[in-house]
């Protein structure tokens, strides 16, 4: 006998690689007259990632980087905190030094999936390492606002219009059991549909809570953000799993702490019923103990520690 998978669009294979477009994309800028850079300097290791699968001990994706990239995801707070057109990573006198690109993306990225409110400003930047002008010969390293973006204005507005719909929601649910907030949460955000055409507006909260049209990953960001506001553990894991689509294809789920264990968690596959006849809500990805569903693993440049064997 055959095991029975149920189908989810193809699109959806695409959906983190549209996020990598999103984050991942990356412009090289070559300075003429800065000559080879100079070696990366010693690099203190990341703090040994502790074992959690059956503790109900917390973790945020900032705990598996290392001293350098730690420094970019507090800069990228600090930048946040008044925002603007460019978002400051990292600046250092020196030369030219393009491995600083992929710290600061994963720095970034890191900083979005444990802050998924800041989601409404950090998608759809890419990420530029420029000389700054008279000097002394320092760079900065910075996140600037693509062309298809929304502008700075309207993100900071769609960002104040999440946290409130988040904050009336979850106030709307604050007596009910752990389990009970985490059915509401769900049976909310599944009120939405999955964005077939993968657009770049659709990986953001404001996407799956107020457009109610996302991708997994814009799913996953509401979920964590309602749950942290809740005081539920919860995490989002971005790797890779085969259902029905292309091997290693991208995606993005929840891990979430209920009755003594991490249980998965995946609001876009319950989102899409069309193809597999889902009622509506679905309920087949919704605090299920198979963790591994479907062949899911981390990406390894993004560790979760309840995944051990991915780290």
């Amino acid at each position: 006998m055959k095991l029975r998978i149920d189908p989810v669009p193809k699109k959806s294979a695409f959906a983190l690689k549209r996020l990598s477009a999103l984050l991942l994309s990356v412009f090289f800028v070559l300075l003429a007259a800065c000559g080879e850079p100079e070696p990366p300097a010693e690099r203190e290791p990341a703090a040994p990632v502790s074992e959690i699968r059956s503790s109900g001990a917390g973790f945020t994706h900032k705990d598996a980087l290392d001293k350098l990239q730690m420094e970019m995801y507090e800069t990228i707070g600090k930048s946040l905190k008044t925002p603007s057109e460019d978002v400051l990573i990292y600046e250092y006198k020196g030369d030219y030094m393009d491995f600083l690109l992929k710290d600061a993306l994963t720095a970034m990225t890191c900083y979005v999936l444990d802050n998924p409110l800041e989601s409404e400003l950090l998608v759809n930047r890419d990420i530029r390492i420029e000389k700054v002008p008279k000097s002394g010969g320092r760079y900065r390293v910075y996140a600037y606002r693509r062309e298809e973006a929304d502008t700075l204005e309207l993100s900071v507005m769609k960002r104040r219009d999440v946290e409130t719909v988040s904050r009336n929601f979850t106030d709307s649910i604050a007596d009910l059991s752990d389990e009970e907030k985490l059915r509401a949460i769900h049976d909310r955000l599944c009120r939405g549909k999955y964005d077939l055409d993968v657009a770049s507006s659709s990986h953001t909260i404001y996407s799956a809570l107020i457009d109610k049209l996302a991708v997994c990953d814009g799913y996953a960001y509401a979920f964590k953000y309602l749950c942290d506001l809740s005081g539920i553990k919860c995490a989002v894991v971005i790797g890779s799993f085969d259902k029905n689509v292309a091997s290693d294809s991208g995606h993005a789920w929840n891990i979430v702490w209920y009755e003594d264990s991490w249980k998965l968690v995946d609001i876009s596959c319950d989102v899409y019923d069309e193809a597999a006849g889902y009622e509506s809500p679905s309920y087949r990805h919704f605090l299920s103990d198979d963790l591994y569903m479907y062949g899911r693993k981390p990406y390894a440049a993004y560790p979760v520690p309840v995944y051990k064997e991915y780290q």
